[in-house]
């Protein structure tokens, strides 16, 4: 089934929902580089002498930091696509995800009607302890007004940050329209790479891993345990839209599957000594029925899970066939506080494949997801079959992409900022659940007094062209954003699987 060039453009929209999209595996460490200087400089290369050369004698001031981050950059992109180069002033930031924490006051926000907005409270946080809710609106921060100014989430993030212990101060506006003032000592906040898991049925449970960080593997067991307590027999693990993260977190997840001494990955490189990782301690795991749901955005460490559960024998791979990103990268810590990543070995599967796609000079990396869609891939059996090594992990269990939902004329709508407005704006109307838990939810909830038909006449639309599939596509998205403020973010997944056709497919495999 081809797709129009809209739908196909919504399509990739749909695939990277998550941000910019990151395939990383590494190794955890940082080395550290010696500062050149005078007293050494006989063993500078060209390189530093040209760019000192440069800063002292060139005709016009020059941007020497800039020029050297270019240069480095040059370097890198003749090797291979994974090995980067990040400025000081974007490290910490781009970190945050592996390290699994950040110094903050535990909110989540969005900019609604140009005011900064709580969407959510993180429970034990900073935020909490002096009573800010969700639906307060943050007027001033350190005493500087932030409402009405065209705020950027960039914006937020840099005042609203900090180091753990530092102080900000907050004046609120309730929704009774009253103001108080909020002085927060900023508090170390978890980024969770597990954001959902639950019983779906029966003895059927499922996990949702969105990173590899350093808080995964810790995550993940408190997880299967709190689902085995709950009588779980068999479970669907979800690494769809996963970019990765750290090798040994990896590891340690599919050990929780394997029995003792299975091969679960190995690493070599030309300066790289070959590297072998095996199950280690009883799992916690190891029995029951597994099925791992992927996609062509999980990379790297996720393909790692993936690979050794398939080799193994353990389990079932469900989806499409991953990225295929098999280069391990290694951080260096520059004196400036910058870090280089270096692509230092290749990792192989236990049946000893590299996954690894092609890459080089001849190849468009970058447009291998756009290649995918155009040759049905995604959509269509049969376009697998072709013997020509592409990269990735090829799934036990082919399930097409559900192409149901993308519906020009809803998908036209829901990835718009004026959508998630009136999302959020409807919350403001109702901002009270009848339902006690999120599976209530699902089942009962009705959009209350034609408020979606009432928001395509605001938006001039037409509503003659729209049929009854169309509303409740556009309702069905509604609820999916309601329940995420009623709620938690959470809840946004959990509901999400109910109409998942991915994990419809695994439900009947597990059921079998």
């Amino acid at each position: 089934m081809k797709l129009k060039n809209s739908s196909k453009l919504l399509l990739l929209i749909s695939l990277l929902f998550t941000g910019v999209f990151s395939a990383t595996t590494y190794w955890i460490g940082i080395k550290h580089s010696e500062m050149l200087s005078s007293e050494n400089s006989n063993n500078w290369s060209n390189i530093d002498i040209v760019l000192e050369h440069l800063a002292n004698n060139y005709v016009d001031s020059l941007e020497i930091e800039k020029l050297s981050e270019n240069s480095i950059n040059n370097i890198l992109k003749d090797l291979d696509p994974h090995s980067s180069y990040i400025p000081a002033n974007q490290r910490q930031r781009l970190n945050e995800s592996l390290v699994g924490h950040f110094g903050g006051i535990g909110i989540r926000f969005m900019i609604y009607n140009d005011t900064l907005t709580v969407v959510d409270v993180i429970d034990g946080g900073p935020s909490e302890s002096v009573n800010i809710n969700k639906r307060d609106r943050i007027i001033t921060i350190d005493d500087e007004n932030v409402a009405g100014i065209n705020l950027t989430n960039e914006d937020v993030l840099k005042k609203l940050k900090g180091v753990v212990g530092s102080a900000v101060k907050l004046s609120i506006l309730k929704p009774n329209k009253n103001i108080e003032i909020k002085n927060i000592i900023r508090g170390s906040i978890p980024l969770k790479s597990i954001p959902a898991f639950t019983m779906l049925k029966n003895e059927i449970g499922y996990i949702k891993i969105s990173s590899f960080s350093n808080s995964t593997h810790i995550e993940f067991k408190k997880a299967l345990n709190i689902l085995i307590k709950k009588g779980m027999k068999s479970l669907i693990l979800d690494l769809r839209f996963n970019g990765g993260g750290y090798l040994h977190q990896a590891i340690n997840v599919a050990d929780e599957f394997l029995k003792k001494n299975k091969l679960i990955v190995y690493t070599e490189g030309a300066h790289s000594k070959k590297r072998t990782f095996f199950s280690r301690s009883e799992g916690l795991f190891e029995n029951g029925k597994l099925i791992i749901l992927v996609n062509s955005s999980t990379a790297s460490a996720s393909e790692i899970v993936s690979g050794a559960i398939q080799d193994n024998d353990r389990g079932l791979i469900l989806g499409r066939r991953t990225f295929g990103k098999g280069l391990v990268q290694q951080p260096l810590l520059l004196p400036d506080s910058s870090e280089l990543r270096i692509t230092t070995s290749r990792y192989y599967t236990p049946s000893g494949k590299c996954i690894q796609k092609p890459y080089g000079d001849t190849i468009d990396y970058d447009n291998d997801l756009f290649e995918r869609i155009e040759s049905g891939e995604l959509t269509q059996i049969d376009s697998l079959k072709n013997n020509k090594f592409r990269g990735g992990i090829l799934p036990n269990i082919y399930s097409p992409i559900d192409t149901s939902k993308y519906n020009d004329q809803v998908n036209e709508i829901i990835y718009t900022r004026k959508w998630r407005d009136f999302c959020f704006n409807y919350y403001e109307k109702y901002p009270i659940s009848n339902f006690e838990n999120v599976k209530e939810f699902y089942y009962n909830f009705k959009v209350q007094n034609n408020e979606v038909r009432k928001y395509l006449k605001k938006i001039n639309k037409d509503i003659a062209v729209f049929d009854n599939n169309t509303i409740n596509d556009l309702e069905w998205s509604l609820k999916i954003e309601l329940s995420s403020y009623y709620y938690s973010d959470q809840s946004r997944y959990i509901i999400s699987t109910f109409k998942d056709s991915d994990v419809k497919i695994a439900l009947l495999e597990l059921e079998k």
